[in-house]
């Protein structure tokens, strides 16, 4: 099946847009996960695993649809989550399936990263930078090439989604939850183990999380990603538990904590990558060069001007008290 022309820029990713009433093809965000605090480590793990991936699923047929710029972003989330639960169980749970599925995962989020990235950009663009550039003629050689490298993107994402790596990754990933096919710590797969590994997994992921984002408002870009990465296993991991623990309010408070100050760090990182698209589209059109040149200088300004409130997420991050204990 042929790929249409990519849709139009999407919206912020902590905004969903509300679906037509005659549109059925809304994409699908991750669903809560409802744990028991009997739960064996190995039972909780089968449902993280099961969710994750049909976040992924639901998403796929998407793609063809008006709302595949959103369903591209919630495929890569899914997977992002399945490798996150993985990660995080690792101590716990091990087994070759796992470590095939989180290296599959990997290889096809990246895939789908790229059509992402496009997006993300091309929605930047469409904010103050259009409207300052004005009618520039090398502004409109700069979005003609975008269009056209977000194409060839989204067309290599449809490919790797149909690819037999993917159906592997789905059978052999749904055949392994059914089987628990992993070698479990004998302790993980008695009643209540979930619980008790939640709360030092949690623990630990906080910790990591506090230190990495130590003096935010002075860390290079390189360490800003650390944290950006530290932040996300934390905030999937307090999604995956969340359930297992009486504080609803304290645990959504700390989720909403995290989310800003991911959105925050996105900003930032979509900058960063920005750049390196800016890259390629002066490599393929010359023409483009002079808006090119504008673009980044606007950019930059942008992110010294988010560095100001970095000092506020890093102070807000430490009074957070974490809902487990």
């Amino acid at each position: 099946m042929e790929l249409s022309e990519p849709p139009s820029s999407p919206a912020r990713d902590d905004v969903q847009q509300a679906p037509n009433a005659a549109d059925a093809s809304a994409a699908i965000k991750a669903k809560p996960i409802e744990l028991s605090n009997d739960d064996k480590l190995e039972d909780a793990a089968a449902a993280i695993f099961s969710a994750s991936l049909e976040h992924f699923l639901t998403n796929v047929p998407l793609l063809p649809t008006s709302s595949a710029q959103e369903s591209v972003h919630q495929m890569r989330v899914g997977l992002r989550r399945l490798r996150a639960a993985i990660g995080l169980l690792r101590p716990a749970l091990t087994g070759p399936s796992l470590e095939t599925a989180r290296d599959r995962a990997k290889t096809l989020a990246s895939v789908l990263g790229a059509a992402r990235d496009w997006d993300v950009f091309g929605a930047a663009l469409k904010s103050g930078v259009r409207e300052a550039i004005g009618d520039d003629p090398s502004f409109h050689a700069l979005t003609d090439t975008l269009e056209s490298l977000r194409e060839k993107a989204y067309r290599a994402a449809h490919e790797a989604l149909s690819s037999e790596d993917t159906s592997r990754l789905v059978d052999e990933l749904r055949l392994a939850i059914e089987r628990h096919d992993w070698e479990a710590e004998p302790e993980m797969r008695a009643p209540g183990s979930a619980s008790s590994f939640a709360a030092h997994a949690l623990t630990r992921l906080h910790k990591r999380l506090l230190k990495k984002s130590k003096g935010f408002a002075t860390l290079s870009a390189e360490e800003r990603h650390l944290v950006r990465i530290a932040l996300k296993k934390a905030r999937y991991g307090a999604e995956f538990f969340e359930s297992l623990f009486e504080d609803r309010k304290a645990a959504r408070a700390y989720l909403r904590t995290l989310g800003d100050m991911q959105d925050q760090l996105g900003v930032f990182n979509d900058m960063e990558v920005a750049n390196e698209l800016l890259d390629r589209i002066d490599a393929e059109n010359p023409e483009a060069l002079r808006a090119s040149s504008f673009i980044r200088g606007w950019f930059a300004h942008a992110a010294k001007q988010g560095v100001t409130h970095a000092g506020k997420s890093e102070k807000r991050l430490k009074k957070l008290a974490p809902f487990w204990t």
